[in-house]
């Protein structure tokens, strides 16, 4: 892994735990300092972050149909005949995969939050995602990601070094205090735990 992507994650993680034993013991997120990227009335922003993106749907693929004219033997017809729709069916298949729901828009994008939405700069186009539209957050800190589904609009996956501390701060924001037992964020409590534990056995406790 690269020493700099390694650092990174590292940080992020670290980053995360220290927000969630700050959550869970009562703390509120801390807004950041106005910034150009214009607001509305009574939003607060609370990260700017890079992350990668990409939307969950599907799409409609369009296909050329040969229809090849052949004059000759009866078993030279057939067998043209049989290898044309061979490839149409080839053709077909690949159009159905190229067409059917998955991610797609892979991109890194700026990211904002704030206590109405997330923000992503993609395409040099600010997307809003309502936190008010959310109907399930999964995902997993471990894996340095997080999927976010709507009741309007398609699902979307965010992932990197600083998904860990969003996920957090969303299940704050979302669902409330409740948010920080979601079970993709188990692991960090437990992270939190085994670090105390180093360090009481550090110092002798």
């Amino acid at each position: 892994m690269d020493g700099g992507l390694e650092n990174a994650l590292r940080e992020g993680w670290s980053s995360a735990c220290q927000l969630y034993g700050h959550l869970h013991a009562g703390g509120e997120l801390a807004a950041l300092p106005p910034g150009a990227v214009r607001l509305n009335p009574g939003e607060v922003a609370y990260a700017d972050t890079m992350l990668g993106y990409a939307r969950f749907y599907g799409t409609t693929v369009t296909y050329e149909r040969n229809s090849t004219f052949l004059l000759g033997s009866a078993a030279f017809v057939a067998a043209g005949m049989a290898a044309t729709a061979i490839a149409n069916s080839s053709a077909k298949q690949r159009a159905a995969a190229q067409a059917a729901a998955q991610w797609r828009d892979h991109a890194t994008v700026r990211t904002i939050l704030t206590n109405q939405r997330l923000m992503c700069d993609y395409r040099n186009r600010w997307l809003s995602f309502w936190h008010n539209g959310v109907t399930e957050l999964q995902g997993d800190v471990t894996q340095w990601l997080f999927v976010l589904r709507y009741e309007v609009g398609d699902p979307i996956m965010l992932h990197g070094p600083a998904a860990p501390w969003l996920m957090v701060s969303i299940a704050h924001l979302v669902y409330g205090p409740g948010g920080l037992q979601l079970p993709g964020l188990a692991a960090l409590p437990r992270s939190i735990a085994e670090a105390t534990h180093q360090r009481a056995i550090g110092n002798g406790t």
